[in-house]
């Protein structure tokens, strides 16, 4: 497979009239586009970070192999259908594993709308059942006779990320083969099980408790079995090694965050966004507010735009909460805003390309969290390499791995119970405020949200940290070689097979069925995002 002639990940940054191609007098009055640079740690006379150059990590993977690796990457996607953090992470994966040499094999499930050239070439897609209450999301299926045959996988790592039974067909190359295998958990199990139940079920507390009972803690005893018969797994966050070690995982858990990719938030800032949304609307421009994600409830936006009509417009009545993203709650959220008699101010624009977010970032005021679901939140890491302030609830996980309060944005206690809950919205409301009250707090809460993501994020350091787990795992792998590991024949590899994907496929079709519960209300979502290769 040949490698892909991106440019290479190494050049993390240039000076800023190579990668921003700006050019700022010290006499240009200070506007939007002057702060957004700002915040980013640009200055006046254009200067950025020096170029870092070093070898991949990945390069030398192969060196120390002394060939390239065969990597298989097990995925819930074979696109990318929508904005989501872990296909992104698989395109990261993909992209930077090719450029240094590896033969990479995406595999996961067909994907009945994936246009010609959206499928990476060489990629082997499992038959597929549609999860309706997910546009987009297919459920992986073994119903055909070559997933099956054990003999035509031969891989030297296969690197499972999926939070869906489909991780029991790379257990399942393990206990054959004994192919090293590294799980990613990238999806809190409880949360999204959870929000398949419709909004009026989900609201009695009988209900929801059986769920948690009958699917969601169950579904937790299952993946702790699965992570176990792994040689080690990735989680995104220190809350979620916890998290994991407390539920039983004793395999090697590895805290490795997500990566911004530089050569979407590191170009040149292009036009005003907001401009045309607010002529549109024929709304004066005032303080912005920027809330980015896929619109499902487990995301909890529908909080954020009642905080937004309780707490921010009584004192900033010209602000305007902006709704990027699209979901299977995209209707419900209008619904909400005109019943609070504010949709006016809050703006859905619909699904945005992955490649104009910057300008979205860069030409916002504050950027607004609420969810408390996130294993990590790419939009967060995003919002913060942008050097774009932000506001977010402590959830103990992924924005509590971001966001340090007082630091880099705010972080507030989301409460608990009724009056905890109010409670909770108060505190997130007056620290939007005191943003927007302050320019000065703005710039300088940014430019260090900016140079921490870029110290700890950038593409190279999560190369070396996923080297490192990558050859954890080799090592492991050839620890069994080494002690003489055969994998079953016979009778035996088929009785292997059927524990493996007897399982897989039931809870599959329990899946599936739980998604009729809450259909969809649209599936005109996903065309705007970009390609895995």
């Amino acid at each position: 497979m040949a490698s892909n002639s991106s440019p290479a990940l190494r050049v993390e940054f240039s000076q800023v009239n190579d990668l921003h191609k700006v050019a700022l007098s010290p006499k240009e009055p200070v506007g939007r586009k002057n702060d957004a640079l700002a915040r980013r740690g640009i200055d006046a006379h254009g200067k950025l970070l020096e170029a870092v150059t070093e070898i991949p990590a990945f390069a030398e993977l192969a060196a120390r192999a002394g060939r390239p690796l065969r990597i298989a990457i097990v995925s819930d996607f074979t696109r990318i259908p929508y904005a989501n953090g872990a296909v992104f992470q698989t395109r990261f994966l993909y992209r930077a594993l090719r450029r240094c040499g590896h033969h990479v094999t995406l595999i996961g499930p067909r994907d009945a709308d994936a246009q010609p050239g959206e499928v990476p070439e060489g990629t082997l897609e499992i038959p597929s059942l549609p999860l309706v209450a997910y546009p987009g999301v297919y459920l992986p299926m073994p119903s055909e006779a070559w997933v099956y045959d054990a003999d035509r996988f031969n891989f030297d790592l296969v690197f499972a990320q999926t939070t869906t039974p489909l991780m029991e067909f790379a257990l399942w190359l393990r206990k054959v083969h004994g192919t090293p295998v590294i799980c990613v958990n990238t999806t809190h199990l409880t949360m999204a099980y959870e929000v398949l139940l419709p909004e009026a079920l989900a609201a009695v507390p009988a209900v929801h408790q059986a769920v948690l009972g009958v699917l969601a803690k169950p579904f937790e005893v299952t993946y702790a079995r699965m992570y176990n018969e792994a040689d080690g797994l990735i989680v995104l966050s220190e809350g979620f090694r916890k998290y994991w070690e407390d539920r039983g995982v004793t395999t090697p858990i590895h805290v490795v965050p997500r990566t911004v990719t530089p050569e979407n938030f590191d170009r040149p800032i292009g036009e005003d966004p907001y401009a045309a949304l607010l002529a549109e609307r024929g709304l004066e421009d005032g303080p912005r507010l920027l809330c980015a994600g896929r619109h499902t409830r487990e995301k909890a936006q529908d909080r954020l735009i009642r905080i937004f009509a309780k707490h921010v417009l009584p004192t900033k009545p010209t602000a305007t909460l902006a709704m990027v993203g699209i979901g299977p709650d995209t209707e419900r959220y209008k619904e909400i805003a005109r019943d609070l008699g504010i949709a006016d101010r809050v703006i859905f624009t619909g699904e945005q390309p992955f490649t104009t977010m910057l300008d979205f970032y860069a030409y916002s005021d504050v950027f607004v969290h609420a969810s408390l679901s996130e294993t990590y939140g790419n939009v967060l890491g995003e919002a913060l390499w942008c050097g774009c302030p932000t506001v977010a609830f402590q959830d103990g996980i992924g924005a509590s791995s971001q966001v340090s309060h007082g630091e880099n944005g705010f972080i507030v206690d989301p409460g608990k119970g009724v009056d905890g809950l109010i409670a909770g919205d108060v505190r997130f409301g007056s620290a939007v405020v005191a943003f927007l009250d302050s320019p000065e707090l703005r710039a300088d809460m940014g430019r260090r949200a900016s140079k921490r993501a870029r110290a700890r994020h950038t593409p190279a350091a999560i190369e070396r940290s996923m080297a490192a787990v990558f050859q954890s795992a080799l090592d492991a792998g050839k620890a069994r070689e080494n002690a003489g590991f055969k994998g079953p024949r016979g009778l035996a590899r088929a009785a292997t097979t059927v524990k493996a994907f007897l399982p897989w496929t039931a809870s599959m079709l329990v899946i599936f069925a739980t998604g009729f519960l809450r259909p969809a209300a649209s599936k005109n979502w996903g065309s705007k995002q970009p390609t895995i290769a």
